[in-house]
């Protein structure tokens, strides 16, 4: 008699639940073209886009691992490879590169912030 009284709730319940993130949703894209973006720039002569391709591709991988230690990070950047032009990695570059520095100033503010603490 519970059963019918309490399954029609529990399966609204688990509708409303938050679905575990696919492996094609906006953000695990946009963090992948990042590091398709940071793998070109790694492999570019110049020694400063290398380091930052480098860390790029490290800041992002650790996002995706994050988000889903599972995700096929390899299969996932290929794919999205091959849907990117010039166009593409000049606008991803950007992005990437804002959202990278952005937290490099959030590191080092904490690093600030903690230096206080052990200083004094």
């Amino acid at each position: 008699m519970w059963k019918k009284r309490w399954l029609p709730l529990l399966l609204s319940a688990g509708a409303l639940a938050p679905f575990p993130l696919l492996a094609q949703d906006a953000d695990t894209i946009a963090d992948i073209r990042c590091v398709a973006v940071g793998i070109r720039s790694a492999e570019l002569p110049d020694s400063h886009q290398r380091s930052t391709g480098t860390l790029l591709v490290l800041y992002y991988i650790g996002r995706l691992d994050g988000r889903n230690p599972t995700l096929d990070i390899e299969k996932l950047v290929a794919e999205q490879i091959g849907k990117m032009n010039d166009s593409d990695y000049s606008a991803e570059s950007l992005r990437c590169s804002r959202d990278l520095t952005a937290k490099g100033v959030q590191i080092t503010h904490l690093g600030d912030d903690m230096r206080k603490h052990f200083t004094r």
